[in-house]
């Protein structure tokens, strides 16, 4: 029980982590395209899998697509060059990395979108407020 306690939380723990790495890894253009399309081949056959593993195998048929998307991250962040790995590593760890760069020009595209495409009822939040009187502020009133 506690093995698989430990296996869940490490799984919880570095596949973030490892995903992170990876996109990372393959945006980089001093990885071997070789490399890239053996680890995208990895993941393809994980989400359409030629033999699936039967569901009626404890555990094994439930966690199967984590355990070897984890396998396919570790082996391909093995294969990567030591020196870029840790590069981007570091960047990661900065918040300077290309993942870091994607995730903030998709929360601009995102408030872009919203703002462009915002229900009719929604009150504008980025409009500064009309500046009020104290005594209209207090009266309700203008002055």
């Amino acid at each position: 029980m506690i093995n698989r306690l430990r296996f869940v939380r490490r799984v919880v723990v570095e596949l973030p982590r490892q995903v992170r790495l990876a996109y990372c890894l393959m945006r980089d253009p001093r990885v071997p395209v070789t490399t890239k399309l053996m680890f995208g081949g990895a993941l393809t056959l994980i989400a359409t899998p030629v033999v699936d593993v039967p569901m009626a195998l404890p555990l094994v048929g439930e966690i199967d697509a984590i355990a070897l998307t984890l396998f396919a991250l570790r082996l391909f962040i093995a294969a990567c060059p030591n020196y870029i790995v840790n590069e981007q590593r570091q960047m990661l760890l900065e918040q300077r990395s290309r993942f870091d760069e994607d995730v903030r020009s998709g929360e601009r595209i995102a408030v872009m979108l919203y703002r462009r495409f915002r229900p009719a009822g929604d009150v504008e939040t980025d409009v500064p407020a009309r500046a009020t009187s104290t005594h209209e502020a207090v009266s309700g009133a203008p002055s």
